[in-house]
């Protein structure tokens, strides 16, 4: 419940207000949030309620509340706080889930059983994930991004202005988000196309096309990964990377437990409600989930023709693990 309620605040932009109106030195009343965030004040003094007693905000006698100057950032723009905005998206479909797990039941979940929002909670994410750390010292030329991702990695290309970058995603909202991205001046990036595409189906005209391929945290939720990881292979120059970047997983529940404790658990809860039943949803999908790990994910990737394979960790993005593979 709590997590609904950082949730809550993130959408509504309650920790933005409380941090433009309160500080340590001078905290607020609850009147004075919901003021600047253009709430009710009741429902905002409940919602400060929560996060003091759960020690994210802070609380004085008199019942002001301020955060404090090291926990701002981490409350008004990190994936952490963001991270909390996808449960009640993930939720969305909670009895469409529960009856996958039947054996009478569907297979799995489609794209569009998921929330609306999603898409904009997986971008604002993104945006907070990505926009500093995302990998770029081995952009070449030409590079391709199978999942868009809402165009975010795509954008920190674009800043090779010689280069030219392809974003694909199967769902039209994503590509929708990605096609919107302007630069900070308003004007359009003149050198990034959006395309709404299978990535199990490339474009047959894309043969040794690419320098580079970049693959963000998709593999995992695709119905037939082998599929999609063979079509990168093709697309891909003699010489060419791919960049995939995946949740880290040993692909073993024990050794995943004792080295990750409890980060384990919430990213197998995770796959449940989003990753595993969207890619389970046909006959022959393979379900990896989530937590496929490191040794299911080098077998896919040998399989689908790539023997030069690279484990990069990731210290930015400590839930990945970065494979490099050269064609």
């Amino acid at each position: 419940m709590i997590s609904a309620c950082i949730a809550l605040g993130n959408r509504l932009h309650l920790f933005d207000a409380l941090a433009k109106v309160g500080s340590e030195e001078k905290p607020a009343t609850a009147a004075q949030v919901a003021e600047e965030s253009g709430c009710k004040e009741r429902y905002v003094r409940e919602w400060l309620a929560v996060m003091a007693t759960s020690d994210i905000i802070s609380v004085t006698e008199d019942e002001k509340f301020f955060i404090k100057k090291e926990h701002i950032e981490d409350l008004t723009s990190s994936t952490g706080v963001v991270s909390h905005s996808f449960l009640p998206a993930f939720l969305k479909p909670y009895e469409k889930v529960c009856s996958v797990f039947k054996k009478d039941g569907p297979y799995g979940i489609h794209h569009t059983d998921i929330a609306p929002e999603f898409h904009d909670i997986m971008a604002k994410f993104s945006e907070a994930r990505h926009k500093k750390y995302f990998i770029t010292d081995f952009v070449p030329a030409l590079g391709a991004d199978i999942k868009a991702s809402f165009g975010i990695e795509n954008r920190n290309r674009s800043t090779f202005p010689k280069s030219h970058f392809t974003g694909i995603d199967i769902s039209p909202e994503a590509i929708k988000l990605a096609k919107e991205l302007e630069k900070d001046d308003g004007k359009k990036y003149e050198n990034l196309s959006f395309f709404e595409m299978d990535a199990m189906k490339l474009d047959p005209a894309w043969t040794n096309k690419f320098d580079l391929v970049t693959n963000i945290n998709a593999c995992h939720g695709q119905m037939r990964p082998d599929l999609g990881l063979k079509e990168i292979h093709r697309v891909l120059k003699p010489g060419g990377v791919l960049g995939m970047l995946e949740i880290y997983g040993t692909s073993n529940i024990y050794k995943d437990k004792h080295e990750l404790g409890e980060q384990a658990a919430i990213r197998y809860a995770r796959s449940i409600f989003g990753c595993l039943p969207l890619g389970s949803n046909s006959k022959d999908a393979l379900g990896l989930g989530t937590m496929w790990g490191i040794e299911r994910a080098k077998k896919l990737l040998k399989e689908a023709g790539f023997d030069d394979v690279k484990l990069v960790p990731t210290p930015h993005f400590e839930a990945n693990i970065l494979y490099i593979c050269k064609k």
